[in-house]
């Protein structure tokens, strides 16, 4: 598999909902909640580009309204790409350092992969969370005492409680996928 990077995943995802000009594109990053993603051409065009020279995107000429744009749909290696993406083993450096990644995984799992497979990521997402959870409230158990700032202290607390949020989070999401 060639890695792509976690917006040519996301284009992908996408895509794979329905074939969208690069323009479409722009605009689902500047007006919903994946506008963490940059809607500048100068990221999003090229990103459609590398899919487009690794063969996971095919685009086609549309006329319309007296422009000519390109439409961009999801090809089966992309659809293979995309799937072999979202069903990753989760690691404990997905949660450190790549969790907005991770969740976006989540959001492209539901009509792209089994559900099993989506209980299967939150299980894994879960036990991951717990771990690094509690190595963080061992490490602030033996030395956060030391830490001479009190911002410090709340600092490295407001971390720990926001690990302790995604994992409240992941049992409920189990359970409703287990109840659905």
């Amino acid at each position: 598999m060639t890695n792509g990077s976690p917006l040519e995943y996301a284009l992908a995802g996408l895509l794979k909902q329905k074939p969208q000009s690069g323009y479409d594109l722009r605009k689902i990053f500047a007006t919903t909640p994946m506008r963490h993603f940059s809607d500048s051409p100068g990221s999003i065009y090229p990103a459609l580009r590398r899919l487009r020279s690794r063969k996971w995107v095919s685009a086609a000429a549309q006329d319309d309204n007296a422009r000519k744009r390109q439409v961009f749909r999801l090809t089966r290696a992309g659809d293979r790409a995309l799937i072999e993406w979202l069903q990753q083993p989760i690691t404990r450096s997905d949660v450190v350092w790549r969790m907005d990644e991770l969740l976006l995984r989540f959001a492209f799992l539901d009509g792209n992969v089994r559900r099993t497979q989506s209980q299967k990521f939150l299980l894994e997402f879960e036990r991951e969370v717990e771990n690094y959870t509690h190595e963080l409230r061992e490490y602030f158990a033996n030395f956060g005492p030391g830490i001479r700032s009190s911002t410090g202290a709340l600092a490295f607390s407001n971390g720990i409680e926001g690990y302790e949020a995604h994992l409240a989070w992941a049992r409920r999401a189990r359970k409703k996928l287990s109840e659905a």
